[in-house]
């Protein structure tokens, strides 16, 4: 039998998934959020909670703008984001909003068991119907990933997964690795690091002052930093982060086809103001449809596409993202949740779970 759901603040429930390896809470009225993301041998949740946390559900409800509710909505975790990323926009006489309309949104249970769970949901700015099956595979989490356009018509759309990891997990040296092998910098806020609209390699890219920076090494929380970029030239979709302290990491593996990009985004003290106030400390690497993170209107009219819906067309993804135990450098991950690292072929034995280290 599944855990039960529990309601963690007024109007938002979470519903439990656990095996061996890890524990899982998805919010049910609020995006079918991945709220947690445990190591059940270390206990670390890797994924980022942010400074104002999980707040009810009549707190993000009314606020007056998309942005607003979503950022006053944001309990860190991963998200799904669909049809929009970033700024709210118009499309087609509808108003998306910022980062789209599947992450604000209550989801219906389907099926629920300990280890495995479907919930769905429908948009009303996109007539689109959303299928989402989780199951626990050892440290794998396995998300498969069904979408339907319901509509005669043709819709294009983004298409993005923003999961977010912070402290205990992340901490100064953890080291990213990525199946890509170049770096744009956003053109309108790259943050304190790069240049706007600047090319670089990946990992290693020049600073504003020309002077070559590891972005494959996390600063720690008395280095601030904003970076927001684009990993481009995937040769497989993959990255991962490894906390050579904890030896512990986690791998993330998504299709190409559907999401040949990369949103990186690094949040180290550094943001001024609303909404972080130099209180945030987390990386993510979002796999998408689309750049730049702006909006789809942004987006289409600096010459990028999204995902393009055929009538009654349905796509289906599947994302794994898996918890394993090294301190070695990751160099891939296989359709299944087993990760490669340097020097040998892979190394499965490594993964299933993790002791805290010193």
């Amino acid at each position: 039998m599944t855990e039960p759901l529990t309601e963690l603040v007024p109007g938002v429930r979470a519903l439990g998934l656990r095996n061996d390896h890890l524990a899982v809470s998805l919010l049910v009225d609020k995006g079918c959020d991945i709220y947690s993301l445990v190591d059940v041998a270390s206990g670390v949740d890797v994924l980022f909670k942010s400074p104002w946390g999980l707040r009810p559900a009549t707190a993000w409800t009314q606020a007056p703008r998309s942005i607003d509710r979503f950022i006053a909505a944001y309990p860190g975790g991963w998200q799904l984001l669909l049809p929009n990323g970033g700024d709210e926009c118009t499309v087609d006489g509808a108003i998306w909003p910022y980062h789209g309309e599947a992450a604000m949104v209550p989801w219906s249970i389907v099926s629920a068991a300990p280890e495995r769970a479907t919930l769905e949901t429908r948009l009303v700015s996109v007539p689109f119907h959303i299928r989402r099956e989780f199951h626990l595979d050892g440290p794998t989490l396995r998300l498969r990933e069904t979408v339907t356009n319901e509509s005669a018509d043709d819709v294009e759309v983004m298409w993005s997964h923003h999961p977010a990891f912070g402290a205990p997990f992340l901490e100064a040296r953890c080291v990213f690795t990525a199946g890509s092998t170049s770096l744009l910098a956003d053109d309108l806020a790259p943050g304190t690091l790069l240049d706007a609209g600047s090319r670089h390699p990946w990992p290693v890219v020049r600073d504003g002052r020309g002077e070559a920076l590891d972005l494959s090494v996390m600063p720690g929380p008395g280095e601030p930093r904003a970076v927001l970029a684009y990993l481009e030239e995937f040769e497989t979709g993959f990255y991962a982060i490894t906390n050579p302290r904890l030896g512990l990491g986690v791998a993330l593996r998504w299709p190409l086809e559907v999401f040949p990009k990369a949103w990186l985004w690094q949040e180290v003290h550094a943001g001024r103001g609303w909404p972080w106030y130099r209180r945030a400390y987390v990386a993510a690497i979002e796999p998408a449809s689309t750049i730049p993170g702006q909006g789809f209107e942004s987006a289409r009219r600096k010459g990028h596409g999204g995902v393009r819906f055929a009538a009654n067309e349905s796509k289906e993804i599947v994302i794994e993202a898996t918890l394993f135990a090294s301190r070695s450098t990751v160099v891939g991950m296989d359709e299944g949740g087993a990760v490669r690292f340097a020097g040998s072929q892979h190394d499965g034995g490594d993964q299933r779970g993790a002791q805290i280290g010193t």
